[in-house]
């Protein structure tokens, strides 16, 4: 079943898309016809706190965390909230473990710093696979609720992907950096403000918090707290902390377009506070999307559409309940669905940049380093416009390939656990080195891959808690039996950055295998990242033993570049590989900035 959305809903939808195309024709503008390389990818270093904080909050919320998070919480009840809780300390250890890092090297891309670390073989490799993993991301990230609109609220899947597609395309290409964080601000608000009215109209509706609550406890989604220590256990306070603060370290760490807005930050104290700002707001609306699957949930309690048949999939249930909820109020719905095509913008706008900050610097500067900065802008708002037409054939392809493209993310994603193993070995252990980062990386990677198909042979027995449709017989269509419907959300090997839903299917029984192949999700960037840092720092410590390497203190964390000067009493040049040629080139350590 899909509702209708009137000629003022679309026109809503228009406008919120026009006024992100807006901001980067005015920022384009601004910057003239000779924008620097700087400007484009850091703004010349002049933003500020508060845009930059919402640019990261709204940078990895993307659609799928609008319409995949609710549907999750729908499905499995409000444990994954669980994982607010590492949003306490993991914005702090960002902040002041690796943000003065990147900012005090002035990067324009995190791989730089592998190539100043270890090796330019270490560095590439790692460019390569991030970039072939965030361009199929980023086709994920557009196609996925632009299916989830068409079923629920039918609208044309080409509408979806061109208007986004193309609109960020548009703004990214010409404005850079700064379009990107402006409109960001713009499309996090429009999330915020989405999300807040959905929960305050539907939670009116059932009758106030407390009956929503009743209701949520009625149908087994009343436990907030699992203390058992099984692996197996979906969300269990373990899991989402553990998980939680692995994933969040990797994303508020490692993330080139989040590095990338640090940097753009007047001074490193500034970045280190919209480091933490960004992270806090990311948690924000994390909670907002968690309250919307619970208000969901509480007005299909006895009448679920899921179950019924009125829904195909469970992405489908935010923009269905939107429409059931306001499809009297005219222009309320194209409000709400217009905070899902934000999302997407938001994610796609960032992710862009950062990819064609990272063909640029490490690939096309490394190519022909004395390519004047005129031609160089050029150059990269044409792979700006390129790579944007290219994740939009990405998009309608992921339509045509389904599980296959979805399986391909999951297992670049387990990609993400070791690269973020590969910074830490980088800036705690003074002592690694190149052979322990490539070993490292390969050891974290198959460990990934053993649990991912190990997880498919033998998938999770656990079942969510029951739907019921009790309140809604009348309207079931009776030759399909309520049963064949059963769990739908994420799969259990997904990312949290993988959120991708699967249709409906008949169930099928599943075998019981070892508890490693049938552990939470959360899991995954925890052990692979622990797997890539004991594997790597072993074979570090094996082949430099008796020639520990001379490391510059600013290529460490602060706390650990302190305490090796201290035992050393050196100050060290960076290697003579990577972005220098010669240890005379690598500038001179600067004692005075507290590193």
């Amino acid at each position: 079943m899909a509702f209708t959305l009137t000629v003022l809903d679309y026109f809503v939808i228009v406008a919120m898309l026009g006024i992100s195309a807006g901001i980067g024709i005015f920022f384009a503008i601004k910057a003239g016809r000779h924008q620097s390389s700087k400007n484009y990818f850091l703004g010349d270093q002049q933003m500020s706190v508060i845009p930059v904080s919402f640019s990261l909050a709204a940078t990895i919320m993307s659609a799928i965390t609008y319409l995949g998070t609710p549907a999750e919480i729908y499905m499995h009840g409000p444990r994954y909230g669980l994982g607010l809780i590492c949003r306490i300390h993991t914005p702090l250890m960002v902040a002041i473990l690796f943000v003065p890092v990147f900012y005090r090297l002035k990067v324009t891309t995190i791989y730089e710093y592998l190539g100043m670390r270890f090796n330019n073989t270490v560095r590439y490799t790692v460019v390569a696979v991030k970039c072939l993993h965030e361009f199929v991301y980023i086709g994920i990230v557009i196609y996925t609720p632009a299916l989830a609109l068409s079923l629920a609220a039918d609208i044309s899947i080409a509408f979806s992907i061109l208007s986004v597609g193309l609109v960020c395309t548009f703004y990214t290409s010409i404005g850079g950096i700064k379009a990107v964080i402006w409109t960001d601000v713009f499309q996090a608000l429009s999330m915020v403000v989405g999300a807040g009215v959905m929960i305050i109209a539907g939670t009116a509706k059932v009758g106030g918090a407390a009956e929503g609550w009743r209701r949520a406890v009625e149908g087994g989604r009343g436990q907030l707290m699992e203390l058992s220590l099984d692996p197996t256990i979906r969300f269990s306070l373990w899991s989402t902390v553990i998980g939680g603060t692995f994933t969040w370290l990797y994303f508020g760490a490692t993330i080139q377009s989040l590095v990338q807005r640090y940097n753009s930050c007047r001074t490193e104290r500034e970045a280190q506070i919209a480091s933490w700002l960004g992270l806090i707001g990311m948690a924000i609306i994390e909670m907002l999307a968690i309250a919307t699957g619970m208000t969901a949930y509480a007005y299909y309690h006895d009448c679920d559409p899921l179950t019924s048949g009125k829904m195909s999939r469970s992405d489908q249930i935010v923009p269905y309940f939107i429409l059931d909820l306001f499809q009297s109020y005219r222009g309320v719905p194209g409000l709400m669905i217009g905070g899902a095509f934000c999302a997407s913008l938001s994610s796609m706008s960032s992710v862009l940049n950062g990819i064609v900050a990272t063909v640029g610097q490490d690939l096309v500067k490394g190519m022909w380093p004395n390519l004047s900065d005129s031609k160089y802008s050029l150059i990269v708002k044409a792979l700006s416009f390129t790579f944007g037409l290219v994740t939009i054939g990405l998009a309608f392809l992921a339509s045509v390939l389904g599980d296959v493209l979805q399986t391909a993310i999951s297992i670049a994603a387990m990609v993400c656990g070791p690269v973020f193993g590969i910074y830490v070995l980088g800036m705690f252990f003074p002592r690694a080195n190149s052979e322990g980062a490539m070993g490292g990386l390969i050891a974290g990677v198959i460990i990934g891959l053993v649990q991912y198909i190990g997880s498919q042979i033998y998938p999770s027995t656990r079942d969510p808690p029951p739907l019921s449709v009790e309140g809604c017989l009348s309207d079931i269509n009776m030759t399909t039996p309520a049963g064949m419907y059963t769990e739908v959300t994420t799969p259990q090997h997904s990312t949290i950055f993988d959120s991708i839903s699967t249709p409906i299917s008949p169930e099928i029984p599943a075998t019981e295998g070892p508890a490693f192949f049938a552990m939470s999700y959360l899991y995954l960037p925890a052990l692979t990242t622990t797997t890539c840092v004991v594997i790597g720092a072993i074979i570090s410590y094996i082949t430099s033993w008796k020639n520990p390497r001379n490391v510059d203190p600013r290529l460490l964390t602060p706390i650990v570049a302190r305490y090796y000067r201290n035992a050393t009493n050196n100050d060290y040049e960076l290697e003579s590989h990577g972005k220098y040629d010669t240890v005379e080139q690598a500038p001179k350590l600067d004692t005075k900035s507290g590193v």
